[in-house]
């Protein structure tokens, strides 16, 4: 608004002041003042300027009231307030359509802002831009401040219970400690407070998704109104025009306050409440107060939906009816006996407030048309732009915006695809362009793409198409929608995933049940050649070389007893004397074994182990998990000469880390101790490594291959878990884990 503009408004504003008075004065010349309380919804601010003005400007006083300001605060109840005659009048929210439903006498005068300015306040860093990520988190709200949240909660249908609620409490540190991942607040003041903290933030508008509320409505009692009308007209009138005043002069409104509310904010963020008020007040294009029985209907059903009102409900008696005709005829009669410059300038006054009326009811509904085509675009789950002949961005929808990192839909208009993040422009990509789309009408549906988000991570994408034409079929741009399928994309790899586990799972559990039953049936067979073997040995003392044979039979028959307890290990059968091991010491005394079970061309190393290593496990099965390991390192070096390191230590597991195919289910997360066998051979290929627990497989020759599928089923047997990393030239690392206390 230029400087002229502001003057003639600052004029004009005075002079109802001086009219209102001179008018209340010729009323009632000698009735004295009377005293009315005004109860705020909250602490002094700018939320509450046009009643500071009124007062200051003397509106009150001329319509002969002496009005009282009371702070509010979380404890306020407004309806009982207004009901036991604590105040004639007061500030709140919208929900008191609930109140009278339940049986409290108040009566809406006023709609100060028409859009509430409740929204959920989030960390930007959480990446949070959709009230659907709010789903299993934790926010702090107070159900009877800020129902707008509840109703947008509801309205996307997520689930009464998926969002966690937690006592309202505004606190920065807690929201950077993420004690909850967001808050209801209000975007008139406090996104400026995290500003001045230090704490980057996104707000989430329930009107972007279909509840749009008023908010800081005006409030009185039946009983106020039956007994006092024209005192609750007279209250009205005045404080709309301060109203007026302090919007159109902010500045000294917020000296004012500074200077007579002990306020405890700064200049800056009165001016930013300021700002945020007159965006939600629509103050140029509506009038002040204003407000209507559709858009009251539009709450109360939203209320049905929350399971907070019946669906009976009704707003009789609910709303003030401001009856301008009967008013103007009071006012007829009280200045009927003034001067003619009275009657002209009332006449005048009364002219240019019809004029104003039909021309703000004109943009009213214009603005409530943009407002609902707005509403719908925001609230499809859909990214949704459209461009101009020339390529450029006419617009986008809010999740279009968040797709491509921008704060506010608007900020795209002029854009061109080069300003937007590599590849989100879509149109360098195949198939048709979009200058093949505009000029040959040829559509692009559901191409897939798959793009780096500006957020980070990568979005999969199902991107399409149309030329946008006008109302005589002539080509003026083109619409495109994008929908994210990264989740749908997620969702079928975990399937993948869990076939593979499954398939896994019952290759193994086939094998373990085919080996079981050969073994034990082996076994019954095996001690009975023993057996007979011994009968025979014992009767041909007097034939040494049958004697000799004959140990050579039994001889053989311990080794195949020793495969086959081998073979009931590697499935995690074998048969285990638990007891406390201290790993490192353990290790210590088996190295000499070891270093006797390698070729002269290979060294054993040991790189120590962390000490205080106690875990429960069989000793026997354990040195048989290091020979298996560490014969497997030295065939991996082959002929060449070689180091073999053997280290030992502790590490905390999580669940991920866990994770592996050929452990199914995966032991929990905790504390292990670890044991590293390390070679610097061959390595193995990512398709060598998805086989190398399987029984018999070897990549030298046939007959071989139990050592690691044995380890596997002796890691099994006692809780752990065996992670491999190996690179074809480099090496490879046989990490075994071992729970520390008890098996399980």
């Amino acid at each position: 608004m230029g400087a002229a503009a502001s003057r003639r408004s600052s004029r004009r504003l005075r002079l109802a002041g001086l009219v209102l008075g001179f008018i209340t004065a010729l009323a009632c010349p000698a009735a004295a003042a009377e005293k009315v309380v005004l109860q705020l919804k909250w602490k002094h601010a700018f939320q509450f300027a046009g009643y500071y003005a009124a007062l200051e400007q003397g509106y009150y006083q001329a319509a002969g009231l002496d009005v009282v300001l009371k702070e509010g605060g979380p404890e306020t109840k407004f309806a009982a307030e207004l009901e036991s005659g604590g105040c004639e009048y007061a500030v709140a929210l919208s929900s008191m359509l609930l109140d009278r439903a339940h049986g409290r006498p108040v009566v809406a005068l006023a709609a100060i802002l028409q859009h509430s300015p409740e929204v959920l306040l989030v960390p930007a860093a959480s990446g949070i831009n959709t009230p659907h990520q709010m789903a299993g988190r934790t926010v702090a709200v107070s159900p009877d401040d800020t129902p707008a949240l509840l109703a947008m909660f509801k309205n996307e249908g997520i689930a009464a219970g998926a969002v966690k609620t937690v006592p309202y409490q505004f606190d920065i540190e807690k929201m950077k400690r993420r004690d909850f991942d967001g808050m209801g607040a209000y975007s008139t003041n406090e996104p400026f407070l995290c500003q001045e903290q230090g704490l980057d933030i996104h707000l989430i508008q329930p009107r972007d998704y279909g509840v749009d509320f008023y908010g800081d409505c005006l409030f009185t009692s039946d009983h106020e109104l039956r007994k006092n009308p024209r005192r609750v007209k007279a209250f009205l009138d005045a404080s709309l025009a301060g109203w007026r005043y302090a919007m159109h002069h902010r500045e000294e409104t917020i000296s004012l306050i500074l200077s007579k509310y002990e306020v405890k904010i700064s200049r800056e963020a009165l001016r930013f409440e300021a700002d945020k008020m007159a965006e939600l007040m629509f103050a140029d294009l509506i009038d002040v107060g204003h407000m209507n029985e559709g858009r009251w209907r539009h709450i109360g059903d939203t209320y049905v939906r929350l399971g907070m009102l019946p669906p009976d409900y009704s707003l009789k008696d609910f709303l003030y009816q401001r009856d301008a005709r009967e008013s103007l005829a009071w006012l007829w009669w009280t200045v009927g006996g003034t001067s003619a410059c009275t009657l002209l300038l009332t006449g005048t006054v009364l002219f240019l407030m019809r004029v104003n009326g039909r021309i703000a009811s004109a943009e009213r509904q214009a603005r409530q048309a943009q407002t609902m085509v707005r509403t719908i675009l925001n609230t499809i789950p859909v990214g949704v732009f459209w461009k101009g002949r020339d390529g450029g961005y006419l617009g986008c929808n809010r999740v279009f915006a968040d797709y491509v990192g921008l704060p506010a839909p608007e900020q795209i208009q002029g854009m061109k695809g080069a300003n937007l993040p590599e590849g989100w422009d879509m149109n360098a990509t195949a198939g048709p362009s979009d200058d093949e789309v505009m000029d040959e009408g040829r559509p692009v549906l559901l191409a897939e793409h798959e793009l780096a988000s500006p957020g980070g991570g990568i979005r999969h994408l199902h991107a399409s198409k149309v030329p946008l034409r006008d109302e005589t079929g002539a080509t003026v741009g083109l619409l495109g929608v994008v929908e994210d399928i990264t989740a749908l994309k997620e969702t079928e790899a975990h399937q993948a995933r869990l076939k593979e586990r499954l398939h896994e799972a019952q290759k193994y559990e086939s094998l373990q049940r085919l080996t079981n039953g050969v073994c034990h049936h082996f076994n019954n067979i095996l001690q009975s050649v023993i057996g007979y073997a011994e009968l025979a040995r014992m009767q041909l003392a007097q034939q040494p070389l049958l004697r000799r044979h004959m140990d050579g039979v039994l001889s053989e028959s311990q080794r195949a007893a020793a495969l086959n307890r081998m073979l009931l290990t590697s499935i995690g059968h074998g048969h285990h004397k638990m007891g406390p091991v201290e790993l490192a010491p353990f290790l210590e005394a088996s190295l000499p074994a070891l270093r006797a079970s390698l070729p002269e061309r290979h060294t054993l190393r040991w790189l120590g182990g962390t000490e205080a290593t106690t875990l429960q496990a069989d000793e026997q099965s354990l040195s048989q998990l290091l020979v298996n390991l560490v014969t497997n390192a030295s065939e991996a070096l082959d002929e060449a000469a070689g180091d073999i390191q053997l280290h030992q230590g502790r590490i905390a597991c999580d669940a991920a880390y866990l994770q592996e195919p050929y452990l199914d289910p995966p032991p929990p997360p905790g504390e292990y101790a670890f044991i590293d066998v390390i070679d610097r051979g061959c390595g193995m290929p990512g398709d060598v490594l998805k086989t190398v627990f399987d029984p018999f497989f070897s990549t030298k020759f046939p007959g071989r291959g139990l050592g690691l599928t044995s380890a596997l089923g002796i890691v099994k047997s006692h809780g752990g878990a065996i992670k491999i990393n190996s690179l074809p030239g480099k090496g490879t690392t046989v990490r075994v884990l071992l729970p520390l206390g008890s098996a399980k």
